[in-house]
């Protein structure tokens, strides 16, 4: 799960710490919501920053606020390209439509 490094910044250790405090939720996942909660929890260090100066000496409302963060770009990138994917689809259905 997650290590604790000597000489990281305040707020790395203890967003560590949070995402420590998970791990026995974590365990009792079944396989791929295992893999999946994994993944989650690896993603708030990429917002380390943002959570830094969120202020809050409590680390839960920041870490949520990374994952829906994380989730939400992924949402956004998926409609993204089915967006895309829809406009091929009827570009292809008016070649199709037309005499000839």
């Amino acid at each position: 799960m997650v290590r604790i490094i000597d000489g990281e910044r305040p707020t790395v250790r203890l967003l560590r710490q949070e995402l420590e405090s998970w791990k026995g939720f974590i365990e009792a996942l079944r396989g791929d919501d295992r893999a999946v909660a994994q993944e989650m929890m690896d993603a708030c260090l990429k917002y380390v920053e943002a959570i830094e100066q969120s202020g809050k000496d409590y680390l839960t409302e920041p870490f949520f606020l990374s994952i829906l963060l994380d989730q939400h770009k992924k949402i956004r990138a998926v409609e993204k390209e089915v967006g895309r994917v829809l406009e091929e689809v009827e570009t292809w259905k008016r070649t199709k439509a037309r005499p000839g």
